[in-house]
């Protein structure tokens, strides 16, 4: 099956050199044979890949391995690095002798969009961002009486056990599914989903293995405290204990720690700027690699606008020709200061 015209997740970085960003998860960016590798061919380019979900087990990092060295047969020219989640994600690709660093996939949310909202009433003890899938652990909110749901529908994820969103209507029946209307789902968009965030005193994040949990940083720009559980994956690192709580995996545990943290009345840009805080080193790893790459390459790093390059959609999903035709973010011009 010829799959090189499948839609793909990534951005054209730059062209000269060549460095073009995407997440691990096949057919996207690095797919053998399937996506922008077999459109690229076998000339030098870097393909900078972030993680969706853990490789903190050996699954996935198994696979991981396997994959880019078939990658490297098929294209020696091609050269490969990992963003992680975490450091322990770093050490596992560095004993294996893969180039990574350390860039949690949450640095493309772009923060000009998840912004604190205009004030209004909060008329929502908790929200929680999450596919209706059962590793999100809704049994976990039955505690709470006022609760948002916002979900998408990946029906991939639920083929194992398909009545899971039926069992999360009954288990939560006080629970406001926002995107659907009069029965009838819609996607969200992302003005949407702040609006929500700002309706709501607690964003929650209760599953014990994933990624680095892209809601969860959403609701900390957005200016929304977290009760999170104890996790594999990467969002702790987004955390800290003045505007989190870490609960125990149990209903009784998360609605304590939701009345806590909506008691103590933080201020939402506090918490705003220290999700920032967090965010910004990793964001300058990546900016330093990319300018290592063109030194490696002997060139000089353009002047560019390098904030797009985090403003571009965390998967942003367009067809291989949209990817290979798009303006580079090291093309984009560079805003000029102005004057003080």
């Amino acid at each position: 099956m010829d799959l090189t015209d499948d839609p793909v997740f990534g951005l054209m970085v730059s062209r000269e050199p060549l460095i073009l960003w995407g997440p691990s998860n096949p057919p996207y960016l690095a797919a053998l044979g399937t996506t922008l590798a077999e459109r690229v061919g076998n000339r030098r380019a870097w393909f900078l890949i972030s993680l969706s979900y853990t490789r903190e087990i050996d699954p996935p990092l198994k696979a991981d391995l396997e994959h880019f060295a078939e990658l490297r047969a098929r294209y020696p020219e091609h050269r490969h690095v990992v963003l992680c989640n975490t450091p322990q994600e770093l050490e596992r690709y560095g004993k294996a002798g893969q180039a990574a660093i350390v860039c949690s996939a949450n640095v493309f949310i772009d923060e000009s969009v998840f912004d604190i909202p205009p004030p209004e009433p909060k008329i929502y003890d908790a929200v929680y961002n999450a596919a209706l899938v059962p590793y999100k652990r809704h049994a976990l909110c039955t505690g709470i009486d006022s609760l948002a749901l916002i979900y998408h529908r990946f029906a991939d994820l639920i083929a194992d056990r398909p009545t899971y969103p039926a069992e999360v209507r009954a288990m939560l029946p006080k629970a406001s599914f926002v995107n659907e209307s009069k029965g009838v789902y819609r996607n969200l968009t992302s003005e949407d989903i702040v609006r929500y965030l700002g309706r709501s005193h607690i964003g929650l994040c209760l599953s014990q293995m994933e990624g680095q949990m892209r809601a969860c940083a959403e609701y900390l720009l957005c200016g929304v405290p977290v009760v999170t559980t104890p996790n594999v994956g990467g969002r702790n690192r987004q955390l800290d204990s003045s505007y989190s709580i870490m609960a125990d995996p149990t209903p009784e545990s998360v609605a304590r720690a939701v009345h806590e943290l909506k008691e103590r009345k933080l201020d939402p840009h506090f918490i705003r700027r220290g999700a920032m805080a967090r965010l910004k080193p990793d964001r300058m790893r990546l900016l330093q690699l990319i300018a290592a790459i063109y030194r490696d390459e002997g060139m000089p790093l353009p002047e560019a606008d390098w904030i797009q390059l985090f403003r571009r959609g965390t998967f942003p999903r367009k067809s291989p020709d949209e990817v290979m035709a798009e303006t580079a973010i090291a093309e984009t011009r560079a805003m000029t200061p102005r004057p003080a």
